[in-house]
């Protein structure tokens, strides 16, 4: 893999293990600036710990990790790669359910407040626009004032991808978005993710293989801590190595 200035993401050489136990053996990936790019494999296969060494969470013991080619991922901590435009979002929505759409956004804009103190922060015109902008992006402009705690499993997960998307990313970890959702919602994260693609770099780690078709984008598959296949959904579904540790068909 050579290096390029281009990559949002490069990452090679990568191994971590726990007590023995390889999550990551040797791991090369990288990513293109605004490439949307889909991350399977099987339990165990390292998808989380790969996102874990790109946050930060977690330290390997060998490799390369560079952020827009000049931001040394290994050496900053999650804090200060938080600041460089990574954003997570895990499984579980993290909203405020007691908070309305519009307040579990403002609290976006204000930073490590606590939830009482950054709803007393008046926003400038500006950030209003930018946040019912974000709102319709997202596809919750009618639920804005609707309690986060109301909405629909899949809504929660656009809510909070909007919160990250108000943080400015320029990378985004998206960990499995479509677990729990109607058939309905899963195709609409699909779209959105898509719509996202080009201003931000978006990883999507997934297990449902028709979401990962309707993303239309590159997969990488992991196995045992390293990539096995990569390529177009039909390419890496073909692929014997991946039809026998994965998808078992």
């Amino acid at each position: 893999m050579t290096l390029e200035n281009k990559n949002a993401l490069y990452m090679e050489s990568i191994s971590v293990s726990f007590d023995g136990f390889k999550a990551l053996n040797s791991l090369s990936i990288a990513l293109d600036s605004g490439e949307l790019r889909a991350i399977i494999g099987p339990n165990g296969a390292g998808k989380s710990t790969m996102m874990d060494v790109v946050t930060g969470k977690t330290r390997p013991s060998s490799g390369v990790a560079l952020l827009s080619g000049r931001y040394d991922l290994l050496k900053l901590d999650e804090v200060k790669i938080a600041n460089l435009g990574v954003g997570r979002k895990f499984q579980k929505p993290s909203v405020i359910e007691s908070l309305t759409v519009r307040e579990n956004l403002e609290l976006a804009f204000v930073g490590n407040r606590s939830p009482l103190s950054s709803l007393l922060v008046k926003l400038s015109s500006e950030n209003q626009d930018e946040l019912e902008n974000t709102c319709a992006r997202v596809g919750l402009s009618e639920s804005i004032k609707q309690s986060a705690g109301d909405l629909s499993h899949g809504q929660k997960q656009w809510l909070e991808i909007g919160m990250l998307l108000l943080q400015k990313p320029t990378l985004l970890l998206v960990d499995e978005p479509a677990a729990g959702m109607t058939d309905t919602e899963t195709m609409r994260t699909a779209d959105l993710l898509k719509s996202l693609a080009g201003r931000h770099t978006v990883v999507v780690v997934e297990h449902d293989m028709d979401f990962v078709e309707a993303l239309e984008c590159r997969v990488s598959v992991l196995h045992e801590g390293t990539v096995i296949a990569e390529g177009s959904h039909a390419h890496v579904s073909g692929d014997s190595h991946v039809i026998e540790v994965y998808l078992g068909r």
